[in-house]
C-alpha cells in the first residue's frame, strides 16, 4: 500500500507547488526517512530543491526534543536549554535566528504550507543554524543528522545512561587483601635536616635544626634539635616525644608522650602526657544529608559533586523533591541540573558546611592531658586539660571540659568551659562558648550556596590583668564579613568584605575592609579599599589598593607564556602612595623557578630589589634570595631542607624533599608470578616501568621491579593497586587487584606485588563436547568471535581456581540468531574466595 501512495503525494504536491516557480528551483515532493543520528528517526514528507532537501521544521523538533511553537501565519519560535536560546525562523524574513547567531536563507529554501500547517528549511542552512551537519543521500532517501550530541535528545540520553551506571556502581572500593598495622619492637630511621645561612655570617650566625625519627614499639618517636638564635652562641633547645595509635581500641586510640599537645579547645604544647578516643586522623565523611526542594510536577533533578553525578530524583505530584548526599567535614557544595518535561534546563547550587567541631551522632570523645609548660613563665608552670564532646545529632554537637593553669608567683587559673556546635539548617550554623573567668563567644555563619557567604563572630572577655587566654586589657572584638560573587560560571568575578572592631583599655580600632575579583583573559584584577578608625593608631586612615597578576598565554611565545607576572599598590588618602612593588617569575629547569622584582614603602631612599631563587628536587628543597636596598650592600640567605631515610628491609639510604618526621612510605617490587601462589619464587622476572598507585600518590618500578613511595600518613590505611595501562600485555593482571594496607610511622613497609596472566575460562558446546579456551584481559573483560548458535557453559579452568583459592559457578546460556546476528554480551563469572 505504501508504494501505491506514495506516487499519488508527489503528484498532488507538485500541482500545488509549481506555479510560477522557475524549473531549476521548483520544490520536487519526496518522502525520506529523517534520522537522528543513530537515536531514532521517522518518515517525513519533504521537498527537493536542486540537491538539498527541505526539512518539516515541526516535525523534526519533535524529533530532536526542541520545544516549539508555530503560528498560523507559519513563524516557528523553539527555545533551546541549557542557555534559554531563542530560535526565530520566519517565512517572510531573509535570516534565521538561534540566540546571538544569525544565518541568511534564501527564498527557495524556505517553504510554508497552510494545511496542515508545516514549515519547510533547506537542511544545510539549518545545519548551520543549529551547528550540526546533514548528511542526505538521494539514492537511500535519506537525510540524518551526523553529530546530534548538541540536540536536547542527545543530552537526555547521556543523562539517563549516566544514571544507569550510577545505579550500576558498586557499593565503595573493597580491597581483596587488608593488612593492618605492624608493631615492631623497632624499625626505620628518619633523619631531618635544615639549615638557614645569611651571607653576612655563613656559620656563626646560622641556624640550624636536626631531627631523628624511627618506629618504636609500633610507635612515632621522634626527636628534634633546633638551634636557640645564632649557632655561635651554642645555644640547642631539644623536644622528644613518642606517639601511639590504635585505630580499633574503643577507649584509647592516641596516646602521646614528652613534648605533646594539649588536648582541648585551645591547644598548647606541655611536656608530659596527652591521651583520647579520638581518631588519630579523622574520617572526612559526617554522614548523609538531605537535600530538598521544589520543582514544578514532571521535573526530574540531578545532583553533580566535583563532575560526578551522586544523585538523581524526580519531583512528585506537589513539585518535591528530596536527595540524600554523603557530607564531609568542610564545604559540601553541590550543583543542582533540573530538567522539565519539554527540554527545559535549570542550574542550580548549594552548599553545606560541616563544622570541624560537629561529631557523628551518638559518639562520644573525651580528651585528657597534663605536664610541665615548656618553658615557665607567668604564663604556667604546668597545665592540665579534661574535654569531653558529644554528637547530640546529626547537625547538633555539645561540649564541655575544664583548663587549669599552675604558676608561680601569680594565682593559679581555672576556667571551666561549655559549648555549643550546630548546622539548624543546611544554609546556617552556628557556635557558641562559655569560659569560666576567660571570655564568651558566638558565631553564625549562613551560606546558601558557594557564590554567598556571611559570617559574625562576638568576643567578650572577663577583665583579668593576668590571663593567660587572651591579651590582657582586651574587652571585646566583634568580626563581619561577606562574599558575594554574581555569577557561578564566572569564578573570579566576586566581591568581598570585611568589618572588625576591637574594643581594649587603650581605646577601640576599627578597621574595614572592601574588595573585588575582576579577570579577563590576560589579567586578574583584584582592588580594595581599606580603613583604620582608632586612637590607638594616631586617628583615622583611608586606603585604596590594587594587586593584578598577569595569566600566561601561549600565543605571548615560548618565554613568556611560562612567565608570571604579579603586582601591587597601595595608597592612602592623606599621605598618598604608600608601597608597590612588581615581580616576575619564570621558571629556569626542571623543579627549579627564579623570581626577580623590586618593592618600595614610604620612608624607603629607594626601591628594593630581590632575586629568589626556588628549587625543588627529590632529594631537598631549596630557597636562594638575595637583596640589594637603597644605600646598603647587596646581602643573601640561603635556606635548605631535606631529609635521609634508612629502608631496614633492603639495608639502602634514601632521600626526600621533607620534612620527613613521623610520616611514612611503602616499598617493594612488582613481579610476574608464573605459578600465581602469591610468593616471589626463584625465576619469577620482574615487572618494569609499572605504575604503582598508592593513595593519591604514584611510582614507577625501575629495571628490577622495585618501586618507592615516601610521605604517607601513618596509622591510617592507604589503598594500593597497578595502573592496568601500564602493563605491557594486556593479558596481564595483578593478582590482587586493590590491597589496604597500614603503613607504620618513620619507616618503610614492605608490599610486594604479584602479577599473573588473565584468568584462563573455558567454553563448552553442551551439545557437541567441543571446547574452546580464552583468557580475560587485565579488566577482567572478555571476548570470542566464531562462536556458533547452541548450548554453551563457560567456567573458570578448575587450574585457575585452585591457584587462587576461589571457586566459581559455571555459567550457562544459549545463542541463537537474531535480527543482529549472533551474539550474547554481559556474561558475568563471580570469583568467591574459599576461606
Amino acid at each position: 500500500m505504501f508504494l501505491v501512495q506514495a506516487p499519488l503525494l508527489l503528484v498532488a504536491a507538485l500541482h500545488v507547488s509549481l506555479h510560477q516557480v522557475p524549473r531549476d528551483t521548483a520544490p520536487e515532493a519526496v518522502v525520506i526517512d529523517l534520522r537522528i543520528g543513530r537515536i531514532t528517526g521517522t518518515t517525513v514528507q519533504a521537498y527537493r530543491v536542486r540537491s538539498e532537501v527541505l526539512l518539516p521544521l515541526s516535525q523534526f523538533f519533535q524529533l530532536a526534543e526542541i520545544r516549539h511553537r508555530l503560528t498560523p501565519d507559519g513563524r516557528l519560535e523553539a527555545t533551546v536549554d541549557p542557555g534559554n536560546r531563542r530560535i526565530v525562523i520566519d517565512p517572510r524574513s531573509d535570516s534565521m535566528e538561534y540566540g546571538n547567531r544569525r544565518v541568511h536563507i534564501e527564498r527557495e529554501f524556505i517553504r510554508f504550507e497552510a494545511s496542515p500547517p508545516e514549515l519547510y528549511v533547506g537542511s544545510e542552512r539549518l545545519g548551520d543554524l543549529l551547528g550540526v551537519m546533514f548528511v542526505v543521500d538521494w539514492s537511500d532517501l535519506t537525510a540524518t543528522v551526523v553529530d546530534p550530541s548538541t540536540l536536547p535528545i542527545a543530552r537526555r540520553l547521556r543523562r539517563e545512561a549516566a544514571r544507569e551506571a550510577y545505579l550500576r556502581r558498586p557499593d565503595g572500593i573493597r580491597p581483596d587483601i587488608i593488612l593492618g598495622l605492624q608493631r615492631p619492637s623497632w624499625d626505620g630511621v628518619v633523619i631531618d635536616y635544615s639549615l638557614f645561612s645569611p651571607s653576612t655570617d655563613p656559620l656563626a650566625g646560622s641556624t640550624y635544626g636536626v631531627g631523628v625519627g624511627a618506629d618504636v614499639g609500633g610507635g612515632s618517636l621522634a626527636m628534634l634539635g633546633q638551634s636557640v638564635g645564632p649557632a655561635e652562641l651554642g645555644r640547642v633547645h631539644i623536644d622528644a616525644s613518642w606517639t601511639g595509635v590504635w585505630r580499633e581500641n574503643r577507649w584509647v586510640k592516641q596516646l602521646h608522650l614528652g613534648d605533646v599537645p594539649s588536648s582541648g579547645p585551645r591547644s598548647r604544647a606541655l611536656e608530659g602526657i596527652a591521651m583520647t578516643n579520638a581518631p588519630f586522623v579523622r574520617p572526612s565523611l559526617v554522614g548523609s544529608l538531605r537535600y530538598a526542594g521544589s520543582l514544578e510536577p514532571g521535573w526530574s533533578v540531578e545532583a553533580y559533586r566535583g563532575g560526578e553525578l551522586v544523585a538523581f530524583d524526580s519531583a512528585t505530584a506537589s513539585g518535591g523533591f528530596a536527595i540524600d548526599l554523603p557530607v564531609r567535614y568542610g564545604e559540601n557544595p553541590v550543583d543542582f541540573v533540573a530538567y522539565g518535561p519539554f527540554g527545559e534546563v535549570r542550574e542550580f547550587n548549594r552548599t553545606y558546611r560541616v563544622l570541624n567541631e560537629l561529631l557523628p551522632a551518638r559518639r562520644l570523645e573525651y580528651g585528657l592531658s597534663g605536664g610541665r609548660c615548656p618553658q615557665p613563665s607567668f604564663t604556667c608552670n604546668a597545665t592540665g586539660n579534661l574535654d569531653l564532646r558529644y554528637g547530640a545529632s546529626r547537625r547538633w554537637t555539645v561540649q564541655g571540659g575544664v583548663d587549669q593553669f599552675w604558676r608561680d608567683s601569680l594565682p593559679d587559673r581555672t576556667h571551666p568551659y561549655v559549648a555549643v556546635v550546630g548546622n539548624p539548617t543546611n544554609a546556617w550554623s552556628t557556635q557558641g562558648e562559655l569560659v569560666g573567668a576567660g571570655f564568651a563567644r558566638g558565631a553564625l555563619r549562613y551560606e546558601p550556596s558557594v557564590d554567598l557567604r556571611f559570617e559574625g563572630e562576638y568576643m567578650h572577655f572577663a577583665h583579668d590583668s593576668a590571663s593567660v587566654l587572651a591579651v590582657p586589657g582586651l574587652r571585646d572584638q566583634m568580626t563581619l564579613t561577606g562574599f558575594w560573587r554574581p555569577t557561578t560560571t564566572h569564578g573570579f568575578f566576586f566581591f568581598d568584605g570585611r568589618l572588625e572592631r576591637i574594643r581594649s583599655d587603650a581605646g577601640v580600632l576599627t578597621r574595614t575592609r572592601l574588595g573585588a575579583s575582576l579577570q579577563t583573559d590576560e589579567v586578574r584584577i583584584l582592588p580594595y579599599l581599606r580603613t583604620e578608625h582608632g586612637q590607638a593608631i594616631g586617628g583615622d586612615r583611608e586606603f585604596a589598593g590594587l594587586s593584578t597578576f598577569m595569566m600566561p598565554r601561549p600565543r605571548w611565545g615560548a618565554f613568556l607564556s611560562q612567565t608570571l607576572l604579579r603586582t601591587s599598590t597601595e595608597v592612602e588618602r592623606q599621605a598618598g602612595l604608600v608601597s608597590w612593588s612588581a615581580f616576575a617569575a619564570h621558571p629556569v629547569a626542571r623543579g627549579v623557578r627564579v623570581e626577580v622584582g623590586a618593592h618600595w614603602q614610604r620612608g624607603d631612599a629607594g626601591p628594593t630589589y630581590t632575586v629568589t631563587i626556588t628549587s625543588y628536587f627529590s632529594a631537598l628543597r631549596s630557597v636562594t634570595s638575595a637583596s640589594a636596598p637603597p644605600g646598603q650592600p647587596v646581602t643573601a640567605t640561603q635556606f635548605v631542607q631535606g631529609s635521609v631515610l634508612w629502608n631496614r628491609r633492603t639495608d639502602r639510604l634514601g632521600v626526600a624533599p621533607g620534612p620527613s618526621l613521623e610520616r611514612s612510605g611503602l616499598s617493594g617490587r612488582v613481579y610476574l608470578d608464573l605459578n600465581a601462589n602469591g610468593s616471589r619464587d626463584a625465576g619469577e622476572p620482574a615487572i618494569v616501568n609499572a605504575r604503582v598507585l598508592v593513595g593519591s600518590l604514584s611510582a614507577r618500578t625501575d629495571s628490577a621491579g622495585a618501586y618507592r613511595v615516601w610521605d604517607l600518613v601513618p596509622f591510617e590505611p592507604v589503598m594500593v593497586s597497578i595502573d592496568s595501562l601500564s602493563l605491557e600485555s594486556p593479558l596481564l593482571v595483578p593478582l590482587f587487584a586493590r590491597t589496604s594496607i597500614v603503613p607504620g610511622p618513620n619507616r618503610f613497609r614492605s608490599l610486594d606485588i604479584p602479577v599473573v596472566g588473565g584468568v584462563t575460562l573455558i567454553l563448552t558446546d553442551r551439545q557437541r563436547g567441543l571446547q574452546r579456551t580464552l583468557v580475560t584481559f587485565n579488566d577482567g573483560g572478555f571476548y570470542l568471535m566464531g562462536v556458533k548458535p547452541g548450548d554453551y557453559e563457560l567456567a573458570v579452568d578448575g587450574r585457575v581456581l585452585d591457584a587462587l583459592a576461589v571457586d566459581a559457578e559455571p555459567l550457562r546460556f544459549s545463542l541463537a540468531p537474531t535480527a543482529n546476528g549472533i551474539g550474547r554480551d554481559g556474561l558475568e563469572l563471580r570469583l568467591k574466595s574459599r576461606f
